[in-house]
């Protein structure tokens, strides 16, 4: 399919002009042709690349996005519109989220306060336990997925890889491959393990030690064999990058980016009430270390990485007790 041009109609709606070209899709502003359907908010038009060259994935993250993104609600998620069928134009028509993306903000700013990132911090792991609570795991976060506006946090973008826990999940069906992000990808999503809210904790966990250090934790790998370095390798600390990063930020960021998921926190409301009372954080030799994890210990980690069994967590209750980082009850 060929990029559409302004003018172009989509069904009830008319193309003002192309706003972002992705690999999976192009993104277009978008207006009602009825004024009196128009919604008091600026709507965009996701629609799915579909050239030869494009893989199937671009198809089946249209019919995710397409599942999950009508189920959502609230003020941390676009709010949706209308879709097309695949059969004839497919597209999505949404809320059109205006701020900056976490990404913007890493590159405009060379500010690397504690504060301010541990704000943000709150901002996203709100968020994203906003999400869980709705039975989806976004599977995809990254800093160009999240958008910041004042008025209400942050808003999660992008939910073509995502993971409902009430409906079939499309892309384990159909490309039975890892999917996701190489940078911010959780372990267990790299041995085909979907649908545990602490995969979007580990992704967290690289924004925060990136907004700290301006480096990513685990580089950016492109082959499988580096991807599986992940089940074992301990990224350089934080502090030894970035020496004014304080103990309790280095204790929640290792604590997100453990190899194993049990060992993380077992919800995002426990990271955001971390991340805003960095005085209750209990600072453990994690959180205290100045020197890398030695290679001789990362050795044994990764022989014993070879035999780990991966087993998603349930999803958060609504409305239920908050869990602490090794899953008891704890107050928010």
């Amino acid at each position: 399919m060929n990029m559409l041009t302004p003018g172009h109609r989509l069904d009830g709606f008319v193309v003002d002009a192309c706003i972002h070209s992705g690999a999976m899709a192009h993104i277009y502003s978008v207006h009602c042709i009825e004024p009196a359907q128009q919604p008091a908010f600026p709507l965009i038009a996701k629609v799915p690349r579909m050239t030869a060259g494009d893989g199937a994935e671009n198809l089946v993250g249209f019919e995710i996005e397409k599942q999950i993104l009508s189920l959502l609600h609230g003020p941390h998620v676009p709010r949706f519109v209308a879709a097309g069928d695949i059969a004839t134009q497919p597209y999505l028509v949404m809320e059109y989220v205006q701020g900056k993306t976490l990404q913007d903000w890493l590159d405009q700013t060379t500010l690397r306060d504690p504060v301010e990132i541990a704000r943000i911090g709150v901002l996203m792991a709100g968020a994203l336990q906003a999400l869980h609570e709705q039975d989806v795991c976004h599977l995809d976060l990254k800093p160009a997925n999240i958008m910041l506006r004042d008025e209400d946090g942050a808003v999660l973008l992008d939910f073509g890889l995502s993971w409902h826990a009430q409906h079939p999940d499309l892309l384990a069906e159909e490309l039975r491959t890892a999917v996701g992000s190489h940078v911010w990808i959780a372990p267990e999503q790299i041995v085909g393990v979907r649908g545990d809210p602490r995969s979007d904790i580990f992704a967290l966990g690289v924004m925060l030690y990136e907004m700290c250090t301006r480096e990513l934790p685990f580089g950016e790998p492109q082959t499988r064999s580096g991807l599986r370095q992940r089940l074992w390798m301990q990224p350089k600390l934080p502090r030894q990058i970035n020496a004014a990063v304080p103990e309790w930020l280095q204790e929640i960021i290792l604590t997100c980016l453990q190899p194993h998921a049990a060992d993380r926190y077992a919800s995002a409301a426990r990271l955001a009430f971390d991340l805003a009372h960095p005085e209750q954080v209990t600072i453990t030799a994690r959180g205290s270390a100045t020197q890398s994890v030695s290679i001789w210990r990362q050795f044994g980690q990764r022989f014993a990485a070879r035999s780990e069994e991966y087993e998603p967590s349930p999803m958060p209750a609504r409305g239920g007790a908050r869990a602490d980082r090794h899953g008891r009850s704890a107050a928010p």
